[in-house]
């Protein structure tokens, strides 16, 4: 019987018979090629000293193929669950991302904390996390159209882009406060806009300085226009302003609530 023919039992008992040398030479191979042989077939070998053990007269315990077989399945299994705080990035998410970064690169900020190997962001800052996930919510049309990230502007791509933002956004959490909508909106109920406003340190002084102004100078309360750095629109959570004719954010600020207002226009349509 050639070691092509072998099945995985047969095998399995073969090298638990005798030892490899003694079994490379029934086969007419080298003791090399059975242990390549156990290795593609998923069989165990006996382990160092088991032969001497077994010619001194021991009974030593052989490892069973059954309880192999699933060592090996748990073992698998394992290696494919994805690592914690690794997130899984489709082609059209990394080009995206790769270009994210270089913006932020390019405005100063300190990227090298990310890191990114076989399509996978294996580690990155949640400020990091919160400046990409704006900076791509705010500017994905702008380079679909400008050409600087290759992707087709199709459903499909946007779909992908919602699917990234929901990879993000629990890393970006620590630095970003989710405003959802109060009521129900007759156009698309149930997909409303949502504002992550990105809790940066300066945006958190001027919410001081203006509960201040508040409660010294007994107002109802005061607005404050958010620009881009500031927030993000997300409706599942890519949106962008450019598909409407205006629309303007504004965070409101009274002694005890914050709240953001939302003016959307469109040809047909005020809310």
């Amino acid at each position: 019987m050639g070691k092509e023919e072998l099945s995985r039992e047969e095998l399995f008992a073969l090298v638990w018979e005798k030892p490899t040398v003694e079994v490379a030479k029934e086969l007419g191979v080298s003791d090399v090629a059975v242990a390549k042989l156990c290795a593609r077939l998923q069989v165990p070998k006996p382990p160092r000293g088991y032969w001497a053990r077994v010619e001194s007269g021991q009974t030593p315990r052989r490892t069973p193929l059954r309880a192999f077989r699933d060592e090996i399945e748990a073992r698998r299994k394992a290696m494919a669950r994805p690592l914690p705080g690794v997130i899984s990035l489709s082609p059209i998410q990394r080009k995206f991302v790769d270009h994210a970064l270089s913006e932020l690169a390019a405005k100063g900020l300190d990227v090298s904390g990310v890191r990114i190997a076989s399509n996978q962001i294996r580690g990155i800052p949640p400020d990091v996390a919160a400046q990409m996930l704006l900076l791509i919510q705010n500017r994905y049309l702008a380079w679909i159209k400008s050409g600087e990230v290759d992707v087709a502007l199709t459903h499909g791509a946007q779909q992908s882009l919602g699917g990234f933002v929901d990879k993000i956004l629990p890393i970006a959490r620590p630095q970003i406060v989710v405003m959802e909508r109060a009521g129900r909106s007759f156009m698309s109920p149930g997909k409303e806009p949502t504002i992550l406003i990105h809790l940066t340190a300066d945006l958190q002084d001027r919410i001081a300085q203006l509960a201040r102004l508040v409660r010294d100078q007994q107002l109802n309360h005061v607005v404050m226009p958010l620009v881009t750095l500031d927030h993000a629109w997300s409706a599942h959570h890519v949106y962008s302003a450019e598909s409407y004719t205006m629309a303007e954010s504004a965070l409101c600020i009274s002694a005890t609530e914050i709240w953001v207002t939302c003016t959307i226009e469109v040809p047909r349509f005020r809310d």
